[in-house]
């Protein structure tokens, strides 16, 4: 069933797809999966073929580790610690090929079958899969439609004992919304 059914973004993008085939693609304003509507950086395209050109196949194109290059990890923690004067080690990362993979790994980390998940409207639509994913609920804080800030009394509501995260996306998708500071403090 989970596989089966299409996400609303998904379904968007059909559409946008389909109806530029009929108007052309250059008439749809197509904001459903998030792609490059522009070419990127030529200097991304060199450092690419440099690779293809420079680095072993097999390296290149193998698999990496499990949980990743140890050596990415240590760059990693050592760019958290020079930054944020933070003590990380490369075993305190753990890194994922995507935001889904990283939200579906988090989920798991800090609840368990049962407990609940909170989150503001209008939210990213695959947050409801990977939540259910994980056998929690998703509890959603209506929007506050004059500034999309989060409605602190209507999320106050939404947090019960069973609680166990909330995901906070901030610039916010869909809106774009910026949290201000004030909303971030509280």
């Amino acid at each position: 069933d989970m596989l089966g059914a299409k996400s609303v973004i998904r379904q968007i993008s059909e559409w946008s797809t389909a109806r530029g085939a009929q108007i052309g693609y250059e008439n749809v304003f197509d904001y459903s999966l998030g792609n490059p509507s522009v070419p990127c950086p030529p200097q991304f395209t060199a450092a690419c073929e440099n690779l293809l050109q420079s680095t072993d196949p097999v390296t290149l194109h193998g698999y990496t580790p499990t949980l990743t290059l140890p050596s990415a990890r240590k760059a990693v923690a050592e760019s958290l610690n020079q930054r944020f004067g933070m003590d990380y080690t490369a075993d305190h990362i753990f890194m994922t090929s995507g935001a889904a993979g990283a939200l579906a790994h988090a989920l798991r980390c800090v609840a368990v079958p049962g407990q609940n998940i909170v989150t503001f409207a209008p939210f990213f639509p695959e947050y409801k899969p990977y939540v259910e994913g994980a056998g929690l609920t998703l509890r959603v804080t209506p929007p506050r439609c004059a500034d999309f800030q989060i409605d602190f009394a209507a999320f106050d509501q939404a947090l019960t004992p069973n609680t166990k995260g909330v995901i906070i996306n901030s610039p916010n998708n869909p809106t774009g919304v910026v949290y201000s500071e004030a909303t971030i403090q509280k």
